[in-house]
């Protein structure tokens, strides 16, 4: 499994386990099969408690499951990774312990993708790794035009939120 240099390796950090377990199914369900498992291999999940370690992906019959790497931040960094994403990173970010147990598995050639939402978060004084680059997106695949709609009201932004729209343009049933 180590044999896998760095720079073909990534990482995806979650906050559960359900997370962790939906991002590599919807990868393994994407992917032909011919290939999948060789895709697979070179992925990893590390969800809270961080403290469990870095977690493989594999298929195991028909299901994607998530056994133990190594014990220890210390082994998994000495992996690399080219990437690691990190969802709901406002939450990683905010909490100097989660955030350390990242922190330790990025390299200087590592590349990170922080995976946000301000209006999830406690806060705007979360303290994100230096240098990175905003993206702001503003298109709802997964929603009705409907739903959009409504989660206006829940949304920042002032009126920036209006710029949001549904991708397909699908009205939706009445909400």
């Amino acid at each position: 499994d180590s044999a896998d240099p760095p720079a073909d390796r990534v990482l995806f950090v979650a906050r559960n386990t359900a997370l962790a377990l939906f991002a590599a199914s919807w990868i393994a369900k994407r992917t032909p099969a011919a290939r999948r498992r060789s895709v697979l291999r070179r992925l990893d999940v590390l969800h809270e408690p961080f403290e469990q370690g870095v977690l493989r992906v594999r298929i195991k019959g028909n299901q994607v499951v998530l056994p133990p790497r190594q014990r220890g931040s210390d082994a998994a960094a000495a992996l690399g990774y080219a990437m690691v994403i990190i969802d709901e990173a406002h939450h990683v970010y905010s909490r100097p312990a989660a955030r350390s147990a990242v922190e330790a598995l990025v390299t200087s050639g590592t590349r990170r993708m922080l995976l946000s939402d301000v209006s999830q978060s406690h806060g705007r004084g979360i303290d994100y790794p230096p240098g990175l680059q905003e993206v702001v997106l503003s298109e709802v695949v997964r929603c009705s035009k409907r739903i959009v709609a409504g989660a206006m009201a829940f949304q920042l932004g002032g009126e920036q939120k209006l710029l949001t729209k549904c991708h397909h343009e699908a009205t939706g049933p009445p909400l």
